[in-house]
């Protein structure tokens, strides 16, 4: 930190902090407004992680499909593998969400992570389907995963770094909108690729994913060129025991004067990790926030890891075919993201209202899909009456992220949005790491009943939205400040 005493200091919080030497790159926007360019370029790190991962879940349990040799334990294998890759995200995210908080660079706090991870995660990608061997398979995804985890955290966290708290909500749903756009693209490239004359072989594969990852490369390119983060230092890279901090008004960095005691000596190895517990342990309302995220995720990653598998088996249609459930799936989401943020923007209902309405709604279209479609449509691919449940189904369920960010970056304190950020993704990740092995030792548990077994896929996901109710209920706080 510079030792240039001239420099104007504050208090916050009873924390000393003093501005940091370094002019914004970009004009603040009225509190009361949204940028809605700025907001769509910072939100394209985020469209690079679910175009990436849309096209990997829907993508890479086929391919163990035809990997794993079959076996009673089949679908218990390959749901352990597609867990073993997550479990690294649950380590690695409150670290690098907690990193990207504490970042000196001049390129600002978030965006030396979004150049590294997006960059390390599309090489990663080109190789997943080359890898024809099981165990090398499992190595790259891991990798991949790795990678993924170094940006994620920062790519959700730049919005409030550059959004008033009052426009948390519409900036959540611009953010989720064009970040789905990405997952439907996941979603829309293998039907592209299937529809190629003459492709067969390991390229029918491959293809999709060097499209993806060109797509990622070419992004984070027009993000680095057209967001102009507030430098925190001189350098690329520098990680300080400081907090460093950005005033929304006026896109001003700070940072503390003093660094936190448990950050000093031997205890700074371990420090991300020690906030984190203490963050959960201390903060209620924030610890039932992260139960309802862990129960929601867990429902839906149980779907997206065996959803291409159920279409095929279950429902009997192609490949191809299947890619088409996951757009009725997406496009909706996509379609309402703005218009479902709205109703917590709203003064009258609020965040926390409408992430309740959400689930509701949630809650009556899987009842209706695990007891009544689902039922109906078993090998006989009469799908119209899923694509109108997957539409009813998606549309709530983006209503629940989209007024879950703002509630999530409002619980937090200023200079912590980044770890908290990574908490809240180290149990999305654990959801996600947990689903596979659990649903998928479910399934192998009622193998016997052969491809009718994916008929408990809704009921499962139906207890899981119970539960998560029970915990955001009983919530406090998350409300936009007067």
């Amino acid at each position: 930190m510079s030792e240039d005493e001239s420099l104007e200091r504050i208090t916050k919080e009873g924390i000393e902090m003093v501005y940091l030497p370094h002019e914004p790159k970009m004009k603040p926007t009225d509190p009361n407004k949204i940028n809605w360019g700025r907001t769509i370029l910072i939100s394209l790190s985020f469209f690079t992680v679910l175009l990436a991962w849309g096209y990997f879940n829907f993508k890479v349990p086929l391919l163990l499909d035809n990997i794993i040799p079959d076996n009673p334990f089949k679908d218990l294998i390959k749901g352990s593998i597609l867990a073993i890759d997550n479990l690294v995200a649950v380590i690695l995210q409150p670290y690098f969400g907690d990193l990207s908080d504490h970042t000196k660079s001049k390129f600002g706090r978030r965006m030396p992570f979004i150049i590294i991870g997006t960059t390390a995660s599309a090489v990663f990608f080109i190789m997943i389907p080359w890898m024809q061997v099981l165990a090398a398979l499992v190595l790259i995804i891991f990798l991949f995963d790795l990678a993924m985890s170094i940006y994620r955290s920062a790519s959700i966290a730049i919005l409030p770094d550059y959004t008033s708290e009052r426009m948390y909500s519409k900036g959540s749903a611009i953010q989720q909108f064009i970040a789905n756009l990405g997952g439907l693209l996941g979603f829309i490239i293998p039907i592209i690729v299937g529809a190629i004359p003459g492709l067969t072989g390991i390229w029918f594969d491959a293809l999709g994913f060097i499209i993806v990852a060109i797509l990622m490369i070419l992004l984070v390119i027009i993000q680095v060129l057209l967001v102009r983060e507030t430098p925190t230092g001189d350098k690329f890279f520098k990680i300080t025991k400081n907090k460093l901090e950005l005033e929304t008004e006026t896109f001003r960095a700070l940072e503390s004067v003093d660094p936190p005691i448990e950050t000093a000596s031997e205890k700074q190895k371990f420090g991300a990790y020690r906030r984190a517990v203490g963050i959960v342990r201390t903060h209620k309302d924030f610890a039932l926030f992260i139960g309802t995220v862990f129960f929601i995720y867990l429902a839906f990653a149980s779907v997206e890891a065996f959803f291409s598998s159920f279409a095929v088996e279950f429902i009997g249609i192609s490949e191809g075919l299947a890619a088409t459930l996951f757009i009725a799936y997406s496009g909706p989401m996509i379609a309402t993201a703005y218009i479902v943020g709205l109703l917590g923007q709203s003064k009258r209902i609020g965040r926390k209202k409408a992430v309740i309405i959400y689930l509701v709604w949630l809650l009556g279209s899987v009842c209706v899909m695990a007891f009544i479609v689902v039922p109906f449509v078993y090998q006989n691919a009469m799908l119209i009456i899923l694509f109108i449940m997957l539409a009813l189904t998606s549309i709530p369920w983006m209503g629940f992220i989209v007024n879950s960010f703002p509630i999530l970056w409002s619980l937090a304190p200023e200079a912590k949005t980044g770890i908290y950020t990574g908490v809240y993704y180290t149990f999305n990740q654990l959801a996600y790491t947990l689903a596979p092995v659990f649903f998928g030792g479910l399934l192998s548990v009622f193998g016997f009943w052969g491809s009718f077994r994916y008929i408990i896929m809704f009921p499962f996901i139906l207890i899981c939205i119970i539960i998560a109710m029970l915990f955001f209920i009983r919530i406090k706080g998350g409300e936009a400040s007067k």
